[in-house]
């Protein structure tokens, strides 16, 4: 129940990193706006945080770039990424889906390609406060009025698989954190009983 920043900020912040990613990019590259939440719902988020949140998110799909040169675009992105303080979240498989997230503000931006040899630019705002201040349970009964706009007759799935085959982009937002790594300590652990087996 912190204070977040506001859904109006989230969307210029969305716009701005998708800009700057672009930097990576050739100069040819050509960006159409392909699918666009301004106000997303954020009911059932993967952080486990308050119910009545929003989130920012753009999808751009990238043309004029040579097919057969799409890992040099992953290899430019991923390293312009990890310069501007973005950590990988997935990779998998490589050349095709590389997530990413700011270590600073957790706002996630991804890069895919679909087998047609598209390419799609997303970058997603972390759940906020539609006004930054938390919403009181009383309060926060109504949902949402989500703003969506999708620049393609096709809706994106929700779907990854059915995403990966349709050739859709994915939706960044619905992918699971990576869980922690566990912290068991091995080296405590005595391998001579059998219930360590």
């Amino acid at each position: 129940m912190q204070p977040t920043i506001t859904i109006e900020q989230a969307n210029q912040q969305v716009e701005e990193y998708s800009k700057k990613a672009r930097e990576a990019l050739p100069a040819e590259a050509r960006y159409s706006l392909f699918a666009s939440e301004q106000r997303g719902d954020c009911n059932d988020p993967s952080d486990n945080g308050p119910k009545n949140r929003v989130l920012a998110s753009r999808t751009y799909q990238i043309e004029g770039l040579e097919k057969d040169k799409i890992p040099t675009y992953f290899d430019a992105l991923r390293t312009w990424w990890q310069s501007h303080n973005f950590r990988v979240l997935d990779n998998n498989p490589p050349n095709e889906y590389l997530w990413v997230e700011n270590n600073t503000d957790s706002f996630r931006m991804a890069l895919e390609a679909n087998p047609q040899g598209g390419l799609f630019l997303t970058s997603t705002s972390p759940c906020v406060w539609p006004n930054g201040t938390p919403i009181p349970e009383a309060q926060g009964t109504a949902e949402p009025t989500a703003e969506t706009s999708v620049a393609q007759s096709d809706p994106r799935t929700a779907d990854t698989a059915a995403g990966a085959e349709s050739g859709q982009p994915r939706k960044v937002r619905q992918r699971p954190r990576p869980a922690a790594d566990d912290e068991e300590d091995f080296s405590q652990t005595d391998w001579t009983e059998d219930s360590a087996y």
